[in-house]
């Protein structure tokens, strides 16, 4: 954000969305009663993002990704014990 910006800190009505050139744009009214636009990224009108750690699973996924990693590690044990296996041999 501009933090120089005369504008910057001040509460805009906001009107409507708009798309240009790809880019997603607040139309907005100003001081003087004209119509405006501003990035939407440029401002918090889609909510602040807060930085920090974050996961895509939820309690769910990462349950759920458990029980796989558990089942990979089951099966790379059964699979290393194989009898008459050889490092480096293609068949047990």
């Amino acid at each position: 954000m501009a933090e120089t910006h005369p504008l910057f800190g001040r509460l805009l009505a906001a009107k409507s969305f708009k798309r240009w050139n790809g880019m997603l744009l607040l139309v907005i009214d100003l001081p003087d009663g004209s119509p405006g636009t501003i990035r939407c990224d440029a401002t918090d009108v889609l909510g602040v993002v807060e930085a920090g750690p974050r996961s895509v699973l939820d309690a769910g996924g990462l349950r759920a990704l458990h029980r796989l990693v558990a089942q990979l590690a089951t099966r790379a044990e059964v699979d290393v014990s194989g009898v008459g296996a050889q490092v480096g041999s293609p068949r047990p």
